[in-house]
């Protein structure tokens, strides 16, 4: 049986092998530029710069001057220049940022151009303190349609990403009038706008009635996709989501293969190549469909990212799962003798196309370890019966509209008052800092510091699976605890396109979903205390590890 390192629930604690990411005051910052009452709208900006600068563009003209001097600088900016566009075109938006600030530092009078690249760049890094900073003078300078197009969407992008909704409603309006170029290019941002502010239909009918127009623009398209998955319109949703691959931005590989793409053929019979793509959180729940797909007789094989293949091992012993390898490690004989290629996010689209059939088809997915789990229990004192809950309060990628999706860690102190129930943290970064202010203020927090559970999902597994229920942000955590089948308590914004319409999560066997006021965030450990015994009794119900767990020891008062 593998070791369990032992929980720590006192003292100076440094989970030493985890990547260690610190919270900045950026945010703060910004949001006191931008100007105070900043609400708490969510803010993933799926349009976030879709406009682009390439065709559209004029190239940038670097002049040099009379001096040596001023023409070698005008050859390293313009290789600069060049290299920061590359990086802009590899989704490297923070090295790109850093190439046109070296660019710009050799030249005396920077062109228009130039100066707009760095603000695009600014905007798709989500250094928003930058955009707020240089906007008007940078708008000041540029002259084409083009150029003015690009700027005033990095500004109102960012305007969306601090949450002034409804001021960027009227700086779209006042773009059209004075713009139509500009406002053709944005009229999807529009959209999205009204997504976020809760009005779904229309949301849904500005980018269906830009698409009646111009069916082959793929960001309104993939808006579409997103806004019909918040509204559980399956499974159109899934049909429009096919264009995340032609969006610019998508932040997943594009992987060809000399292979065709399954699109829904019989299986049995076939070999079929499954592959990864976005984010370890997505990955672990378009996980959940495999069964679906093994019960196909095909012959299965799984590249999964390379840290996951040991957890999905375990958990999928009928397909042959292999880690993801760099692009240069990839050899041709990897990929003989498939008879079909597909991203594991499609695969939802052919074996549960609707939320009934969704919520009928989940059941945990991912292999536990019952004794394991009971050596986490013991190492934290846990009696037979007693209650142990895990949290996780936020993702390791943090940036001004992501973090409207999180709380601190201090907020979700007032659990303490949970009677005698017992807390694990599954927080997957360093948190030490974080951990030791909960447990000044009174929440009996476990840890377990040897465990890198950013990398060792395995690990992390019997973690969350020691727990009888996990309250968790929406991180691969809560994916984690969901796919173990642990009752997962999940926060975050309304109308997340996971709810699919719905009060809950239908991807997973067992999740209540609890709305987040990011300007409001204690209200989650609020909302939980008042609800407990309503939660605690679904949990109860949903729980699917066998143990019995005497929830009355987590009502307030018990001991």
């Amino acid at each position: 049986m593998p070791e369990v390192a032992h929980g720590n629930a006192g003292g100076e604690v440094r989970m030493t092998s985890a990547k260690n990411i610190r919270t900045t005051d950026v945010a703060d910052d910004l949001r006191s530029q931008i100007g105070s009452g900043v609400r708490g709208a969510t803010t993933l900006i799926r349009a976030a710069n879709g406009v682009g600068i390439g065709p559209a563009f004029p190239a940038i003209n670097i002049s040099a001057g009379g001096s040596d001097r001023d023409r070698k600088n005008a050859k390293k900016a313009a290789k600069l220049v060049r290299q920061a566009q590359k990086a802009l075109d590899g989704r490297s938006a923070r090295g790109a940022e850093m190439l046109f600030d070296e660019a710009i530092a050799l030249l005396d009078n920077p062109p228009s151009q130039l100066w707009c690249y760095r603000l695009v760049a600014a905007s798709k890094a989500a250094n928003y303190e930058y955009v707020v900073n240089n906007y008007q003078r940078i708008r000041a300078l540029v002259t084409s349609e083009a150029e003015i197009a690009v700027v005033d969407r990095s500004w109102i992008d960012c305007l969306i990403s601090a949450g002034f909704l409804h001021e960027a409603l009227r700086e779209l309006e006042t773009l059209s009038v004075r713009s139509a170029s500009s406002w053709e290019t944005m009229a999807t941002t529009l959209g999205v706008i009204h997504a976020r502010l809760g009005n779904l239909g229309k949301a849904i009918a500005i980018q269906k009635e830009i698409l009646a127009k111009e069916p082959s623009d793929v960001l309104a398209r993939w808006n579409l996709s997103i806004h019909q998955l918040e509204a559980g319109e399956l499974p159109e949703a899934f049909d429009n989501y096919e264009a995340r691959w032609n969006w610019a931005d998508f932040p997943s590989e594009r992987r060809t293969f000399d292979i065709p793409r399954w699109s829904g053929e019989s299986l049995d019979g076939k070999r079929i190549l499954v592959w990864r793509e976005q984010g370890v959180g997505d990955e672990i729940r378009f996980a959940g469909v495999l069964p679906d797909l093994i019960a196909t007789g095909a012959s299965i094989t799984f590249e999964s990212a390379a840290k996951l293949a040991p957890l999905f091992v375990k958990s999928f012993p009928d397909v042959e799962v292999r880690p993801e390898q760099p692009r240069e490690k990839r050899r041709r004989d990897d990929y003989k003798g498939f008879d079909f290629e597909v991203p594991i996010g499609s695969l939802a689209r052919y074996f549960r196309p609707s939320v009934a059939e969704m919520q009928a088809k989940c059941s945990p997915w991912l292999k536990r370890d019952a004794e394991i789990e009971a050596q986490v229990r013991a190492d934290i004192g846990a009696a037979p019966h007693q209650p142990v809950i895990g949290l996780c309060w936020r993702s390791s990628n943090q940036n001004l509209h992501r973090n409207q999706h999180y709380v601190k860690g201090e907020y979700l102190s007032p659990l303490k008052m949970l009677g005698a129930a017992k807390f694990i943290c599954l927080q997957y970064d360093e948190c030490s800092e974080e951990v030791g202010l909960m447990r000044e203020l009174g929440l009996p927090l476990y840890d377990f510091p040897a465990i890198d559970q950013m990398n060792d999902l395995v690990s992390a597994a019997y973690l969350a699976g020691a727990c009888d229920m996990v309250i968790s942000a929406g991180t691969a955590t809560a994916e984690l605890s969901a796919g173990l089948g642990i009752p997962t308590v999940l926060f975050g914004l309304k109308h997340s396109q996971t709810q699919l319409g719905t009060d809950g999560v239908p991807w997973h066997p067992a999740t209540r979903f609890l709305s987040l006021n990011p300007d409001e965030p204690i209200g989650v450990a609020r909302s939980i205390l008042f609800e407990w015994r309503e939660i605690s009794a679904w949990a109860e119900q949903a729980c699917a590890s066998g143990r019995q767990v005497d929830w009355r020891l987590s009502f307030p008062g018990a001991t």
